[in-house]
């Protein structure tokens, strides 16, 4: 695990060698006051209260950890033991801006909005780091789904803030923007920020994502080779490049975009299952499986790339191991009825005909419209002499469809010259005609 602030973690491991040690360390009010912060961040409530009983016994009269009493209550949602001890507080006249945002926090989570906000908007006023309190309104807002306040309180945000501009601040302004469709107000916003920070790889990404809903292609292919070139390992914007090349089937500009999109930080099975993809549209399947490959060790839990896998691996004739593909997605019944076709494929190259029989028995009950496996089947089992069963399959499938004798001869040319087999078509034709 890695921490952020080293000097908070030396503190933690510390405070939490001498509790396992029976031991009682003396802190500074500051140094408690750090520990007892990164409990409440990272949820260790019960080593929390421990701290609190070491600091109230160190700094009885410490304000600070009387605060911090009411906040580990309000993060283990016991408002009404919270709201005592903040109303003894109030009624001892003790204020700070901490306070006001913990009877803030209470009253939004009672679903006293008006009030709640009201309390946050004055503890901005008075706070002398207003962000994190502006920050708390804008969670309050976007939690109402109120995205017209919380664009105003984003703005503000980020006027306030020096360069550069605060991620998160953009991510959510451009969020809500999305959600309310404003967007040529969020273009001519993103714009306006460009001239504060040209080289921001964010801003011209998106632009480019409000081009891209706006479905102006060339415009947004253009922001996203601005971000590209203020930074030219934003991942994201690359991706969004091979996404317009792929639509517009420029195949090797898209693979270009795709495989400048790959990051080693944030590895994503995705991105290497879109370059698979275009390899097998350019004719390269071993590139294609490696590809897939990649994809699946990834991210294992996405059907779609093993399901494509195991048609390369079948082109390829390794038929065992595209088997286990296959069998990977029946367990989690994420296939289509072209699926089940392969698989029955596959399975009549591994000489498993019985298996094959039984994956087509599945499909129908699963895609019970689906004439097409009916008729493989029918076949199947008129190749093994089950006439009987054959008979069933087809009198099914001409009582939902019954222009498929002609498809089924299509298929099978050879079976309906087997006398037994013209004798069931026959009977059905004749039943059906009847």
């Amino acid at each position: 695990m890695r921490f952020e602030d080293q000097d908070t973690y030396t503190l933690v491991v510390q405070f939490e060698q001498a509790l396992n040690e029976g031991r009682q360390p003396y802190y500074d009010v500051e140094d408690l006051e750090l520990i007892l912060e990164y409990y409440l961040e990272t949820g260790g409530f019960t080593q929390m209260r421990s701290a609190l009983a070491l600091a109230q016994e160190i700094h009885p009269l410490a304000f600070v950890f009387k605060v911090k009493e009411v906040q580990l209550d309000i993060a283990m949602k016991d408002y009404t033991k919270a709201q005592a001890k903040l109303n003894h507080l109030e009624g001892l006249n003790m204020r700070s801006v901490e306070l006001l945002i913990a009877r803030a926090t209470i009253l939004l989570h009672q679903g006293d909005n008006v009030e709640g906000l009201q309390i946050l908007d004055k503890a901005f006023e008075n706070a002398e780091d207003p962000i994190d309190v502006l920050q708390l309104i804008i969670d309050a807002h976007l939690s109402q789904g109120d995205y017209p306040r919380a664009i105003n309180a984003l703005l503000k945000w980020c006027n306030m803030e020096e360069e550069p501009f605060e991620e998160s601040a953009l991510y959510q302004l451009a969020m809500c923007l999305d959600f309310t469709n404003e967007y040529d107000r969020a273009l001519k916003l993103f714009h306006a920020f460009t001239t504060r920070e040209p080289y921001n790889p964010l801003l011209w990404y998106q632009i480019g994502a409000f081009y891209l809903r706006k479905n102006q292609e060339k415009k947004a292919l253009e922001a996203f080779e601005w971000a590209t070139l203020a930074d030219e390992n934003y991942h994201p914007a690359h991706f969004e490049q091979g996404r317009i090349h792929e639509r517009n089937e420029r195949l090797y500009d898209a693979l270009n975009a795709y495989r400048q999109s790959i990051s080693d930080e944030v590895p994503s099975g995705y991105i290497h299952f879109r370059i698979g993809l275009l390899e097998l549209e350019l004719d390269a399947p071993k590139e294609a499986l490696r590809q897939f490959n990649t994809a699946i060790e990834l991210e294992n839990d996405i059907d779609d790339i093993h399901l494509e896998r195991a048609g390369v691996l079948m082109d390829l004739e390794l038929y065992a191991d595209a088997l286990k593909d296959f069998q990977r997605v029946w367990l989690e019944e994420a296939y289509g009825e072209e699926d089940v076709l392969d698989y029955v494929e596959c399975l009549i190259e591994l000489d498993d005909l019985d298996e094959a029989i039984r994956i087509l028995y599945d499909g129908i009950a699963k895609f019970p419209t689906a004439i097409q496996l009916r008729l493989v089947l029918s076949g199947y089992l008129i190749a093994i002499d089950e006439l009987a069963a054959a008979q069933t399959v087809l009198a099914e499938t001409l009582q939902k469809e019954p222009k498929t004798l002609l498809l089924f001869a299509e298929y099978f040319p050879e079976l309906p010259k087997i006398p037994a087999v013209g004798a069931i078509l026959a009977s059905i034709q004749r039943e059906n005609h009847d």
